[in-house]
């Protein structure tokens, strides 16, 4: 069904939890053997000096030798406990990406026409009514006419949201998060008419092609995401066991579980890492018995990282019934004001790799403009601590990165905006 100039804005969002470990028991005996004593030498005294002998001067006795100096003590190694240390790399990503974002990595200006129609294939997770938000706003700023129409991530529901798009015939269409197989047939079709397509969260490069203008979100961008919370887990964890909950359903987020999955074992090779993997249906529904599971299963599981930050849905809560709630943190990605909650409360969750995802609508609409106007979406330089061998497009789309804590964390009701003022940064680029 198409709306018109909808506002409104959807947050619910799932947490993560989980934390998982096994213990190590090491044991060791030893004992001396008995040697037998030698008999004690027989002793016989000195004949006594005749009289008239003078007693001997007793000999002095020879001065001790000074004791050897013992060699000092090593130094203790703070890092040097029981559970694995994580490496300098994975310690020095997550330090970098601590830090907060404060400009765009765009400068150019871009000619911006008056008259434009968009339309936006809305996915049927959460997140993406929070970037329905940021695209709203910013075709509002714009003046220009927008549309949308959601779908549930099915083959049939994604491909009849294409079939509407094509039907209102806009200037241009924004998309995410499926693959192109649902709507190859309606992407030929938009491409036949020179409608062009920016889209987002596909698992292809940043220039796909074949009827796609621009993938703002990579399937790079992903890997990284896995990438920064496998650091993360590394660097946090005490006992160096880990759980992992995937969400294959999504292909993006199989290649955030193949970041992670790699970057864990070069990280912390002496890290355990277990790998679930659930559907979107159990999501809020059997999540949270699962995670309390793991949890009781194993009770030195320490760390938990989530696919998808709307995973986390009812799982605290389930925890926290459970008496567990001390026992394990989380980390997750592309969550919102419900990972932010947890996050600001101590509850569970400690950190999120966060998507700024208003953001994200404005720069669909930065990305349109550009295109429209004949020009590319434009490309941003990836950041040092970004760079990962074979990965070129990572953070190529522009969009800001941050491990978001508690203390980063001033509204958790609010989306996380990735850099202040961004509306007024996009405006003058604009022409505004």
């Amino acid at each position: 069904m198409t709306h018109q100039h909808r506002s409104a804005h959807r947050a619910a969002h799932r947490l993560v939890a989980g934390l998982a470990a096994a213990a190590l028991v090491v044991a060791a005996c030893g004992g001396d053997d008995d040697a037998d004593e030698p008999d004690e030498p027989a002793t016989t005294e000195a004949p006594a000096p005749e009289p008239d002998e003078p007693e001997p001067e007793p000999e002095p006795e020879p001065e001790p030798d000074e004791p050897e100096p013992e060699p000092d003590a090593p130094e203790p190694d703070p890092d040097d406990g029981d559970g694995p240390t994580a490496s300098p790399e994975a310690q020095a990503r997550v330090d970098a990406f601590r830090q907060a974002v404060t400009e765009l990595p765009f400068s150019e200006p871009v000619s911006v026409d008056d008259d434009v129609s968009v339309f936006y294939v809305q996915c049927g997770v959460p997140v993406c009514a929070e970037i329905a938000v940021g695209v709203e706003a910013a075709t509002d700023a714009l003046g220009w006419d927008y549309a949308t129409t959601s779908h549930q991530d099915t083959p049939d529901t994604v491909a009849s949201a294409f079939d509407a798009a094509i039907a209102a015939q806009p200037d241009v269409v924004l998309t995410s998060g499926n693959p192109r197989e649902w709507f190859e047939p309606q992407l030929e079709t938009l491409a036949e008419q020179g409608i062009p397509v920016v889209a987002w969260s596909l698992p292809e490069p940043y220039e796909p092609g074949d009827g796609i203008s621009v993938n703002l979100l990579t399937q790079d961008d992903y890997y990284f995401y896995g990438v920064l919370m496998a650091d993360y887990a590394a660097v946090n964890t005490s006992t160096g066991e880990i759980l992992f909950v995937g969400l294959p359903t999504f292909p993006v987020l199989s290649i955030v579980q193949q970041g992670f999955e790699e970057e864990i074992g070069e990280v912390c090779p002496d890290c355990s890492v277990k790998v679930i993997e659930v559907a979107v249906t159990d999501l809020g529904t059997n999540l949270p018995g699962l995670i309390v599971s793991e949890l009781q299963t194993n009770p030195d599981l320490d760390m938990i990282a989530y696919a998808f930050g709307g995973m986390l849905f009812g799982v605290p809560e389930a925890i926290e019934s459970g008496g567990l709630g001390d026992q394990a943190v989380a980390v997750s990605q592309a969550g919102g004001p419900l990972n932010f909650g947890l996050i600001a409360a101590g509850q569970h969750q400690a950190a999120e790799v966060a998507l700024a995802s208003e953001l994200m609508g404005w720069r669909a609409i930065d990305a349109a403009a550009r295109i429209l106007a004949g020009d590319d979406a434009g490309r941003a330089e990836t950041p040092t601590q970004a760079v990962v061998e074979g990965r070129p497009d990572v953070l190529s789309g522009g969009l800001p990165l941050q491990i978001v804590e508690a203390d980063d964390i001033d509204d958790p009701t609010a989306l996380w905006p990735g850099v202040a003022g961004f509306q007024d940064l996009f405006l003058e680029l604009w022409g505004g």
